[in-house]
């Protein structure tokens, strides 16, 4: 494994670890990808098989981030701990495990737990899993990359977008030759005969590997420029990431999650065109999550703030869609934003703090973001169960994206200025001899 420190060998780090972003990719394909964007595919499904409201039946992808939220702390300790690889293998373990479950559900309930309360575990259940395998992904690279870690991590994130335009046609075609409940638990195979076996076949336990623990042969040095939790805590940084944070996740997921609702059963489009849409923006988003991890690597948080202005610029274009073209353009930006979202909290920590605990830190910046995605579904649907209408929560999704935009504009990214000073003094150096 080579491990760069210094950005200045261009993209060699890249060529040299490629199989490692492709196992992290993977993984976040099944794992990720996969689990969230299949559920906007069956919430029709559950709503005439349970006869639930749009608010009961999406309450599965909120369970699902709020779990993975409320355990972001742990799971960075943990990855802090035993390393990311121990982690991805168990998230993996988890995640196969309760997708398989969804053979389960019925609507008298499985043993003591009546249908509702076993749809929610396994929503919580999937969200630990997710949770595990993005904090573990995002450590990994962050630790192992420099100057080109929104690069690498843009590209592993690639895998979430396939996902995305995978999902929808695949869960559709299993879907109408099984059942949705099969059709999940059919999914389940990518992890356990594709993603994890990959991933313990290309990543070693010393790839990412907490540089930070002592060992017998190793004493970990504290860089003079580490900030510590306190100081982490103190910071007028860590307060303008913490309040815009879960506010852009609320405008992501809550578009992300009722789209489909509202387009196909809301305006009346096609249900295949839907899909079609949903495959393109994802497409779209992959691109992205590579472009923007580049645009960020040059701009940092005022790069990550034009991304939040881009997205409520989208929900924006929610209002006019009557069509297929109208359609397009509007999830064009949105998958345009949604890519560069992905990567923005590993770079916004990277940049701000450096790569010294960066477990600890990405993971309560995602246990923040984490109650933002659940928080967005949720609210979207009793907004639409209350009036009919999603008009009053678009608006509201404007709003919170441009407030967040004009947070993190305020954001110093102290440690990624200082490497570009580094950087430019250290270019200068050989024209002074």
């Amino acid at each position: 494994m080579a491990i760069v420190r210094n950005g200045n060998e261009g993209m060699q780090d890249i060529k040299d670890n490629w199989q490692v972003i492709l196992a992290a990719g993977l993984c976040l394909f099944f794992m990720f990808g996969v689990p969230t964007f299949m559920f906007p595919w069956i919430y029709r499904e559950v709503i005439a098989e349970f006869e639930w409201s749009r608010a009961q039946a999406t309450d599965v992808i909120s369970v699902k981030f709020l779990v993975g939220a409320m355990c972001a702390i742990l799971i960075g300790w943990a990855v802090d701990r035993f390393g990311p690889r121990k982690m991805t293998i168990l998230a993996c373990v988890i995640g196969g495990i309760a997708m398989s479950s969804f053979m389960l559900l019925k609507p008298e309930g499985v043993g003591v737990f009546s249908a509702r309360t076993f749809y929610l575990i396994l929503g919580g259940c999937l969200g630990l899993s997710s949770l595990g395998i993005m904090i573990s992904t995002k450590t990994l690279l962050g630790r192992m990359f420099e100057g080109n870690m929104g690069t690498a991590l843009g590209m592993a994130l690639v895998g979430t977008s396939l996902a995305g335009a995978a999902t929808p046609f695949l869960f559709g075609f299993l879907k109408d030759a099984y059942g949705w409940r099969e059709a999940i638990a059919i999914l389940s195979g990518g992890i356990w005969f594709v993603a994890l076996p990959f991933y313990i076949f290309s990543v070693k336990d010393d790839d990412g590997g907490d540089m930070e623990q002592k060992t017998a042969t190793h004493t970990p040095k504290i860089p003079d420029d580490a900030v510590s939790l306190s100081d982490f805590f103190a910071g007028k940084n860590f307060w303008l990431i913490v309040i815009g944070l879960p506010l852009i996740a609320m405008v992501d997921m809550g578009v992300a999650q009722h789209y489909v609702l509202y387009m196909s059963d809301d305006l009346g489009l096609d249900i295949n065109m839907v899909r079609t849409g949903g495959t393109i923006m994802a497409i779209i988003a992959a691109a992205a999550k590579v472009i923007f991890g580049r645009i960020y690597d040059k701009t940092s948080t005022k790069g990550i703030a034009f991304t939040y202005i881009l997205l409520g610029f989208a929900v924006l274009l929610l209002f006019p869609v009557e069509g297929f073209i109208s359609m397009m353009i509007c999830l064009a930006i949105k998958g345009t934003a949604h890519g560069g979202l992905v990567v923005d909290v590993p770079v916004a920590t990277k940049h701000c703090y450096g790569a010294w605990g960066i477990g600890k830190k990405i993971s309560i910046f995602t246990m923040i973001y984490g109650f933002g995605l659940s928080g967005g579904p949720r609210m979207m649907g009793m907004i639409h169960d209350t009036y009919g209408s999603y008009s009053y929560g678009f608006i509201t999704l404007i709003i919170l994206a441009v407030i967040a935009a004009i947070l993190m504009y305020f954001v110093k990214p102290d440690y990624w200025l200082k490497s570009q000073k580094t950087a430019i003094i250290e270019k200068a150096e050989p024209a002074k001899i």
